[in-house]
């Protein structure tokens, strides 16, 4: 486990940390949470999550093989159950009982759709529900996926994620003809959700016309995406350290034969032109790890500030659920 490396993060939740179609015969390791994390299937092709590191000397369980529905470290050939007890050591004599000490925690994962859910919290008999959002499309038949990790903290990355209105100034040579003013702009709280919807629209526009979205973000970090009528996205950010963020895109587009086809364009797109401009932004920004505390924040990045709030009590720090200066909650048409 790299402790050092562990950012805050609410306990009691669902994160999700991996694609489940990555996790196959072979054991795979992610970094996760500040942790080593290894995943593999059992003998029955259940999924399996245990700290990475073998108790042994250290090794990385990720390039051990799965023999008879139990683990393999690489290195030295101890093995281990679903459990985490040992249940082999080859250097000793045959029938040799396995040592308590040289057990490795074991996670409770959960696969679905298409991702690994991590239990990160207390232990319990009854576990709630995986998060999702119910908006989404019942099924991923027309959806297409992207992942990749940014050197950014997670909570940057959401401040990214939840910002319209630097549409069209960061991506203005893509995105052309997009209006600068966030009107009307609302946001509000539900439980662990911020929902946020806007318009950007040049002024003189009416308020029918313009760039609409609805951004949701739901902790621990994940956001719901609406752009026009038929283009859905999800997105998952989950912490790989303090200093680094795991993204997990999927986009839907809700289009019969082609849909599959079209979403995969759309986010093929995204992220070799559009997110790379955010990314970009997002490093140049400082501090590094942010604090709504440091900045001026306007009318605009209410969502942000709000998403700060619900994150920082979700932490237990109160003392960063305050901008400097507090964003009025709505704007109207002078």
């Amino acid at each position: 486990m790299l402790e050092d490396a562990e950012p805050p993060l609410p306990r009691n939740v669902w994160y999700p940390i991996a694609s489940a179609r990555h996790v196959r015969k072979r054991p795979r390791t992610v970094q996760r949470l500040g942790r080593s994390v290894v995943l593999w299937r059992n003998g029955a092709g259940e999924l399996v999550a245990h700290d990475a590191l073998c108790p042994h000397r250290g090794a990385d369980l990720g390039l051990g093989i799965v023999i008879a529905g139990e683990l393999s470290c690489p290195y030295h050939g101890f093995r281990f159950g679903t459990d985490g007890e040992c249940t082999a050591m080859p250097c000793e004599p045959e029938g040799k009982p396995s040592r308590r000490d040289l057990s490795i925690r074991r996670y409770e994962v959960r696969e679905h759709r298409g991702l690994v859910w991590l239990w990160h919290g207390d232990v319990a008999a009854d576990l709630p529900p995986l998060p999702w959002f119910e908006e989404l499309p019942e099924t991923d038949r027309h959806a297409w996926d992207h992942e990749t990790v940014w050197p950014l903290p997670q909570l940057r990355v959401m401040e990214g994620m939840l910002d319209m209105h630097h549409v069209p100034f960061a991506h203005g040579r893509y995105l052309r003809g997009i209006g600068t003013w966030l009107d009307p702009y609302e946001v509000k709280v539900e439980g662990d959700t911020v929902r946020t919807f806007g318009t950007l629209r040049r002024h003189g526009d009416g308020p029918k016309r313009g760039f609409r979205a609805r951004i949701d973000a739901r902790l621990p970090g994940l956001l719901l995406l609406r752009f026009g009528a038929r283009l859905w996205a999800f997105v998952a950010c989950t912490p790989v350290s303090r200093e680094a963020t795991w993204i997990f895109a999927r986009y839907f587009v809700e289009v019969p034969v082609v849909g599959k086809l079209l979403a995969a364009l759309s986010l093929g797109t995204e992220f070799a032109l559009v997110q790379p401009d955010d990314r970009r932004m997002l490093l140049s920004t400082s501090p590094r790890t942010p604090d709504v505390r440091d900045h001026k924040l306007v009318r605009a990045d209410l969502g942000i500030a709000q998403w700060h709030k619900l994150f920082s009590r979700a932490v237990g720090d109160k003392r960063r659920d305050k901008p400097a200066t507090s964003p009025a909650s709505s704007g109207t048409e002078p």
